[in-house]
């Protein structure tokens, strides 16, 4: 009997196990992770709908089994791991340490849970979770006994087509296909694609790793004749990017398991290969990633079928193993949205056809098109930018036909067969206009559609308010995230750079909030340490191709995505892995210090003025104007209350991970450097800092650069740059505007981002949505450069943070623990907000009738969440209040509520610390609140 559990009270309803998840993703194929961390999630019991929901309810043990069949499993035979019942809260990312995992090997598992109320009542356990599972890669380098192969002798930059017939003489019992590569590629058999991903693999560090992607391919086989074809193109594997062989390289092996033992097919020279089709448009670099050329004569329409004579075909060519690291991919692959049609068709004066598709994507045309004679040309520019039509010119560059097309295009070559369908295949395009020259006739809206590809990530987050202007600009920059990452690393989905960013993290919290992307951004950080210098410097993009622009904070991405995983997801194993890396950056950072202040550098052979950049594309005076740079001793200023966040994060994670001995000296270095970075820079004659601007007493701030007793005095400096000398709007760039919303969401102060977020002139969003009518965010305030990135895309997490509320527990990551501090502000008068955390889906939506506010809130089993709900002060007291007596919750007094303690009273707000289950809280807010004010 569990103490303080009165007996002869009855036990309460179980709970549901669901969700289960292995490293973050639902049934992964050939995952290289030795001992993988299994998660669920635990939510009410479905059935019997008349009981009232449990509050309070945490697990207090857990059981996990895992075999290695479907039938021991149901027969409740763990052979690889029964974990028996382990008496634990935890429920996410828990490690597998059953038996060693080899290769191939089937994992199915399920696990049970026994959970407790907050009045001490144990819940019986819950019945087993549905079946899940997981399989094992190639582990061992000698399991993989593929060769590895390329195209003997290609005429131009290879797209080929590979294939190998073989016999099956009995039936299969499983079957799973490796491939392994830097290229992108279709694999088909027996003429069928394989599943419904594109782009694959995911883009890497190419010269460090390369991916292995798994299929089972069980029902694809058949008994007698198969094909595997492949269909390849050589993506980022390009010569310039040390790629020697002009074409793409790859092994690939085949496992099958038949009646009669198993059997192996790899890549070697004896596989089939010839060149495509497709050929490469353009120089896979900055402003000339340019598309394919389609020859349709020369289309072999049955190069993945069985039955193709294939004699004519060059054999491969065998070539030495890559020196690099093998991995699997680790995370969702990339697929095609649902199409859209286009909302105008019209011609040019040259007789040139324009399609739009009335909003910016990043992803593929499909074009059908009529009656084209053999050998004639459609060619397809693809534009995110009509200049022909704005009063104000936005275009960074633009074309003959007043387009801006980064030089983007595709060429069809018909065969002359009536009707033909382009559709790009191993490049894409970011656009809202396709125009097309060579077609003898208009196309329809029937002949063409457009589809993002973006990963195959589920919703996080949901949110809406009663302030039309923020659904839109929070409807916006959830759309200009999805245009970003078809690589699988976000960033990509550029025309100009197809480039991953750092951008100083600045983008990563409205990601984590509107998607599911746990999985992608732990690739991403492998993506970061792939791509570090041994001198310790991060590069500003990664994976890296180019010498990108960007300073301290671009490189400090790495930290920044390591502090997302653990405090939004809970992972301290990451934090492990990454902890020397990142440490190793920092240092880096130290070695360009003169006297211990950070001075301007570069870390290339490029100029400091695009490699030591702090803030970047700040407003100009005017919108006609572009943007703003910073001057270096800006910069210094800047940068140097970056690099005490550096030092910051760095002992955070330390703490997270029980280094102490590197807690104690983050913490000896920040006690020297925060004072000495205050001292350079502020005038105490005039107390003011050297080069204030919002972005530079943000970041200051956000740093905690100045002493305490001087911070109230720089806030109300920062404050009336906002309210005063720019009247409610922003003068920030990508990282400043980042920065400023993260301030002020700790400072609680919604009343400054709602006063920013409502404004309609320049520069700010509502401009970009009431002025200019754009409907993704652009490269600058003003409008000016590409409409497909994103520099300006950094309010998404205000709306689930700010006005929602949600707040994710710095002590108690992964939400585990959380608080629930929605901003009433005074343009909203009603908030829906949600979000699926590792446990299960938080709740925070409000409402305000003149001064009656009414909190709706869900706190998933096994968390509890502190919640803040702002009272006014009993008639007669002067000041905040100073009791939560007019609080209710579900109708009586909130501190005699059912899973309800009360805790303290703060800044006019009853502060409740509360378990899992469904709430009301209603209370009448003061005539003012500052920050919360109605």
């Amino acid at each position: 009997m569990i103490v303080g559990w009165v007996a002869g009270l009855p036990s309460a309803q179980a709970a549901d196990v669901t969700h289960l998840r292995c490293e973050y993703l639902v049934n992964p194929l050939g995952i290289d992770v030795a001992m993988p961390r299994l998660s669920w999630v635990i939510e009410e019991k479905a059935e019997g709908g008349n009981l009232k929901p449990e509050r309070g309810v945490r697990q207090t043990a857990y059981q996990i089994l895992v075999a290695s069949s479907e039938e021991l499993l149901k027969k409740d035979q763990g052979d690889l791991w029964d974990s028996g019942k382990v008496e634990s809260e935890q429920s996410v990312l828990v490690e597998y340490i059953g038996k060693p995992l080899g290769s191939w090997k089937q994992c199915h598992w399920k696990v049970r849970v026994w959970t407790l109320t907050s009045d001490l009542r144990p819940l019986t356990s819950s019945s087993w979770s549905e079946p899940a599972m997981w399989s094992m890669g190639l582990m061992k380098p000698e399991d993989f006994t593929a060769k590895w192969i390329t195209h003997p002798d290609p005429k131009r930059l290879s797209h080929p087509w590979l294939r190998r017939t073989f016999e099956m003489k009995e039936g299969v019992e499983r079957a799973v296909m490796y491939i392994n590569t830097g290229s992108y590629y279709e694999l088909h058999i027996n003429g069928r694609k394989v599943g419904s991903y594109v782009l694959e693999p995911g883009i890497t560090q190419i010269n460090k790793r390369l991916s292995v992607n798994s299929y089972d391919v069980t029902s694809c086989l058949v008994k007698g004749t198969n094909t595997i074809a492949l269909w390849m193109g050589p993506g980022w594997h390009q010569p310039r990017n040390g790629n020697t062989y002009n074409a793409p390289i790859l092994r690939a092996q085949l496992n099958i398991d038949t009646h009669s033992g198993p059997m192996v097919l790899g890549t070697d020279a004896s596989w089939r290969i010839k060149d495509s089709c497709i050929s490469q448009i353009g120089g896979w670099c900055w402003n000339d990633f340019g598309g394919e050329r389609f020859d349709a004569r020369e289309y072999v329409g049955d190069w993945d079928q069985a039955g193709l004579d294939d004699s004519q075909w060059v054999q491969a060519r065998e070539i030495p193993a890559p020196l690099v690291a093998h991995s699997w991919q680790g995370c969702e692959s990339a697929r095609l949205s649902d199409p859209v049609k286009p909302v105008e068709i019209r011609r040019l004066q040259n007789g040139k056809w324009v399609i739009d598709f009335g909003r910016p994507l990043t992803g593929w045309m499909r074009l059908n098109m009529h009656d084209l004679k053999a050998g004639q040309e459609v060619q397809i520019n693809y534009a995110d930018i009509d200049d022909n039509r704005n009063a104000r010119k936005l275009a960074f560059m633009v074309n003959d036909d007043g387009f801006q097309d980064f030089n983007q295009k595709d060429v069809f070559i018909s065969a002359g067969k009536g009707a033909e369908t382009f559709c790009s295949k191993f490049n894409y395009h970011s656009f809202r206009y396709a125009v097309i020259a060579g077609l003898d006739r208009e196309p329809s809206v029937n002949d063409a559609e457009a589809m993002m590809i973006e990963p195959d990530l589920s919703s996080a987050g949901s949110f809406e308010c009663s302030n039309d202007l923020f659904n839109r600009i929070h409807e916006i920059t959830r759309y200009t995230l999805r245009t970003q990452n078809p690589c699988l690393a976000l960033g990509t989905g550029e025309a100009r750079e197809k480039s991953a960013y750092g951008d100083g993290g600045a983008h990563l919290s409205g990601y984590v909030y509107n998607f599911k992307c746990d999985a992608n951004l732990k690739k991403w950080i492998r993506d970061y340490s792939d791509a570090q210098r041994n001198d310790g410097w991060f590069t500003h993009t990664a994976p890296a191709f180019e010498d990108h622009g960007g300073g301290p904070a671009w490189g400090g991405q790495a930290s920044e995505l390591v502090r997302r995983m653990l405090l939004y997801y809970g992972d301290r194993g990451i934090v492990e892995q990454m902890y020397d890396k990142l440490r190793k950056y920092v240092d880096f950072v130290e070695s360009k210090t003169r006297d211990d202040i950070l001075r301007s550098y570069t870390p290339t052979t490029r100029g400091e003025d695009m490699m030591f950049i702090g803030d970047w594309a700040r407003p100009a005076a005017s919108a006609g104007q572009g943007f703003n740079m910073d001057k270096n001793e800006e910069r210094e200023f800047f940068n140097n209350s970056y690099r005490v966040l550096l030092w910051q994060q760095l002992q955070d994670f330390a703490a997270s991970i029980g280094r102490t001995d590197e807690v104690s000296r983050c913490g000896e270095r920040l006690a020297t450097i925060r004072p000495l970075v205050h001292k350079t820079f502020y005038q105490p004659d005039k107390g003011v800092y050297l080069y204030s601007s919002q972005s530079s007493l943000a970041m200051a701030l956000y740093t905690r650069i100045p002493p305490p007793e001087l911070r109230p005095k720089i806030m109300a400096q920062l404050e009336n740059m906002i309210v005063v000398e720019k009247q409610g709007h922003l003068d920030t760039g990508l990282l400043g505007t980042f920065v400023l919303l993260d301030l002020l969401i700790q400072e609680n102060r919604n009343d400054l981002v709602d006063l920013i977020m409502g404004q309609t002139t320049y520069p700010g969003w509502g401009y970009l949505v009431k002025e200019l009518g754009l409907k993704t965010w652009p490269e600058t305030w003003s409008g000016w450069g590409s409409h497909v990135i994103l520099v300006t895309a950094t309010p998404g997490s205000w709306f689930f943070e700010g006005l929602g509320g949600i707040l994710p527990d710095p002590v108690n990551p992964g939400f585990k623990h959380f608080m629930l501090r929605p901003g009433i502000v005074k343009s909203v008068d009603w908030v829906k907000c949600s979000y699926q955390s590792p446990y299960g889906g938080i709740v925070s939506n409000w409402k305000l009738e003149t001064r009656n506010l009414t909190m709706d809130v869900t706190i998933p089993i096994n968390t509890t969440a502190t919640v803040y709900v702002p009272v006014a002060a009993k008639p007669g007291e002067d000041g905040p209040a100073k009791d939560s007596v007019g609080v209710t919750e579900s109708g009586k007094p909130a501190a005699k509520a059912n899973g309800v303690k009360f805790l303290r009273m703060e800044n006019n707000a009853a502060v409740y610390e509360v378990g899992s289950g469904t709430y009301q809280f209603q209370s009448t807010l003061p005539e003012t609140i500052k920050g919360n004010a109605k």
